[in-house]
């Protein structure tokens, strides 16, 4: 039973992945269904488009947190600052994502990304804007150890670890600050992870979108993704702010087929976001992210 439960959290965590897969990224992101490549402007914007940080104006940090499939073997933790720095040189922000997958106190695996992101307008006026950005991830995966003789990796031996450099390119357009279009594209460099006789690619993958603002407080998201050696995934979103202070959000996905809904609640300085996305076959998986921005 133990083993079998195993199998299933690793399998769950497949859909949060760290960078060797897709996932549908923080909070605010997976509420929306995860489409966010056109529509991103917030300090998580390195997770969907890098482009997106030239539209962030003030400086913060967050954290978020998700359990994947909620077994309680596998947990995904993602951090951010960002830093607008001006009109000329744009914005920056530092991030990491670290995926542990544990039996007990084992550590079966654990993947992690530790970047930098930068990104400016350049072109922005009152009807429209052109944004690029790109972002240096240091890719690592620890292995953990074997099963050992008792099976659950406590007495294995170690299986080592492989590391690389990924960079993700992305653009940025809006029109009137009510029509956007984005593409971006992760790993564009092909990173290989591991030597010539494990040697592996860290995923590959192209995505495009659309959003659309029809009346203030109501943004409507589209996007295709397509990762190297997968069918193409279709993502739809809305984002409806029902008042300055609190955000309803729903979405759906393909391939797997999931709908998604969330929250999100801001009062100052502090904002705390929460989503729900569900999954055909395994548990839905929590996801929760806490901001802070400078008064």
């Amino acid at each position: 039973m133990k083993r079998i439960l195993i199998f299933l959290s690793l399998t769950a965590a497949l859909s949060a992945q760290v960078f060797t897969d897709s996932w549908p990224g923080t909070a605010a992101g997976a509420g929306s269904g995860g489409a966010q490549v056109a529509v991103t402007r917030s300090m998580w914007a390195h997770s969907y488009n890098p482009a997106g940080l030239a539209a962030v104006q003030t400086a913060g940090g967050g954290f978020g947190y998700t359990n994947p499939g909620a077994y309680g073997f596998a947990s995904l933790s993602m951090f951010t600052a960002v830093l607008p720095l001006n009109e000329t040189y744009g914005t920056l922000s530092l991030h990491g994502d670290m995926l542990r997958v544990k039996n007990g106190d084992a550590v079966l695996s654990s993947e992690n990304a530790l970047g930098v992101s930068h990104a400016v307008n350049l072109i922005k006026d009152l009807r429209s804007s052109f944004a690029v950005g790109y972002s240096l991830n240091f890719l690592y995966v620890n292995y953990g150890q074997s099963a050992g003789q008792s099976g659950d990796g406590t007495d294995g031996i170690d299986l080592g670890s492989v590391a690389g450099l990924g960079v993700d390119l992305g653009f940025r357009a809006s029109l009137r600050d009510r029509a956007w279009m984005g593409v971006a594209v992760k790993n564009i460099n092909a990173p290989s992870l591991g030597g010539s006789e494990s040697e592996s690619q860290a995923a590959r993958k192209f995505v495009a979108g659309i959003g659309y603002m029809p009346y203030y407080g109501l943004v409507s998201s589209f996007e295709i993704e397509k990762v190297l050696g997968f069918d193409a995934q279709y993502r739809a979103g809305l984002d409806y702010a029902l008042n300055e202070w609190f955000t309803l959000r729903a979405g759906v996905s393909t391939y797997p087929s999931q709908l998604t809904f969330g929250f999100g609640v801001k009062k100052s300085f502090f904002r705390v976001d929460y989503a729900y996305v569900s999954h055909p076959i395994l548990n839905g998986t929590h996801f929760f992210t806490v901001e802070i921005t400078k008064p």
